[in-house]
């Protein structure tokens, strides 16, 4: 992780405690949360804000199929008596041979996978509540994940998300979802070299189905900066 900085870790405080950060990135946050108390406060705190929405959720039940197999997993059949040990020797001296050489083989032939630089945002509201959650990286993807907080817009219009460009005019990204949902996009290659630039985005309110002009030209409600993981 890189130096500690409050505006990254409570945008990933939050990710974490959502369930949007995943992967490789979720597990180095575990690890910095291990060792570090201001990001546990961070994790406790979003915590607390979120857990009435999940009291808000109905109970399920889960399927029989999944009981069935954690019982499979912690109580498995008793296996048939194995062969006498020298009888096995030599079989499973050449299948861990072959094994191993097919590991090295892997290693040497298996190229590096590349490094993807991510970036995540909060956008709050003015009593500091999460509105959305923005997740964006550096292979051109974008996912955006609305709270249930977020309601449509009054008067059947639609909240438009802007990238705030250094040197021109904002550009628009996607209308965004409200009351839980998710939106998940590609950006150009042109929207990414912004992106990385700026690290800024705006939303505006819009007529329905986004501005008529390409432009914002209803108020900006909200704005957000994207930090690196």
């Amino acid at each position: 992780m890189k130096p500690d900085n409050y505006e990254r870790n409570h945008a990933l405080a939050a990710e974490y405690v959502v369930g949007t950060l995943q992967g490789a990135a979720r597990r180095r946050f575990e690890r910095w949360m291990m060792v570090s108390a201001r990001v546990r406060r961070q994790v406790w705190y979003w915590e607390r804000r979120l857990q009435p929405f999940n009291e808000s959720l109905p109970e399920e039940v889960a399927p029989r199929a999944v009981w069935n197999s954690i019982e499979q997993r912690l109580f498995p059949a008793t296996a048939p008596v194995a062969a006498r040990w020298w009888q096995t020797l030599t079989a499973w001296r050449w299948s861990t041979g072959i094994a191993v050489l097919g590991v090295f083989a892997l290693l040497l032939w298996t190229p590096s996978p590349p490094v993807v630089t991510h970036y995540v945002g909060v956008v709050q509201s003015q009593q500091a509540e999460p509105l959305w959650l923005v997740n964006a990286s550096g292979d051109q993807r974008l996912s955006v994940k609305a709270m249930p907080p977020v309601q449509p817009a009054d008067d059947g219009r639609d909240y438009q998300l802007w990238l705030l460009t250094e040197s021109g005019a904002p550009i628009s990204l996607a209308l965004l979802p409200t009351g839980g949902a998710r939106l998940q996009m590609n950006l150009s290659d042109q929207q990414v070299r912004q992106l990385l630039q700026s690290r800024s985005l705006a939303i505006s309110l819009e007529p329905a189905g986004g501005s008529p002009t390409g432009q914002p030209t209803g108020p900006v409600v909200y704005q957000t900066r994207l930090v690196q993981l």
